[in-house]
């Protein structure tokens, strides 16, 4: 009640990620496995309280999961499902486009591998915390296979639906 509003929502809009950027790339990630790398320069500023722009062009039942900043060109991104699967991509692969384009395939789910859950770019000196909502893990950013847009990825994460991915 005597907060400051930081965002207009639509109803069925719900927030779901929030980061800082300057004058650098960013990914959005869909659960639907679609990605896009867009300049920050390109989203204008706005007023505290409109709905902002539209950064992709989604199917009607995809959603963001999360965007990121592309602080250093030699990351990796990192992908993980809802079922536990992971793996990881050079950044790179994602060429930057306009705003509101669709973006590329950077994950196919599938009914055994799960929608896409959450991502971070990642390089080999990272350790990550992976929580699920029966058990957490901690692992090294290199234990991620290295694969393919269109690969479906490694187990990293087993009996749990996945929750989040953290940088430790």
């Amino acid at each position: 009640k005597s907060g400051v509003s930081a965002i207009t929502l639509r109803e069925d809009d719900e927030l779901v990620s929030v980061c800082l950027v300057k004058d650098e790339p960013m990914i959005l990630l869909t659960k639907g496995g679609m990605g896009i790398k867009i300049n920050s320069m390109e989203v204008g500023a706005t007023s505290r309280t409109t709905i902002g722009v539209k950064g992709i062009t989604m199917k009607e039942d995809d959603e963001v999961v999360v965007a990121i900043p592309v602080r250093h060109d030699t990351d990796q991104l990192a992908i993980f499902t809802s079922l536990g699967l992971a793996k990881k991509f050079k950044s790179d692969e994602l060429p930057i486009q306009k705003k509101a384009g669709k973006g590329l395939i950077c994950y196919k789910p599938t009914t055994t591998s799960g929608t896409v859950a959450s991502a971070v770019l990642v390089s080999d000196e990272d350790n990550l915390l992976i929580c699920g909502d029966k058990s957490g893990i901690c692992i090294s950013a290199t234990e991620i296979p290295s694969l393919s847009r269109s690969s479906l990825g490694n187990q990293v994460i087993k009996g749990s639906n996945l929750l989040s991915v953290s940088k430790v």
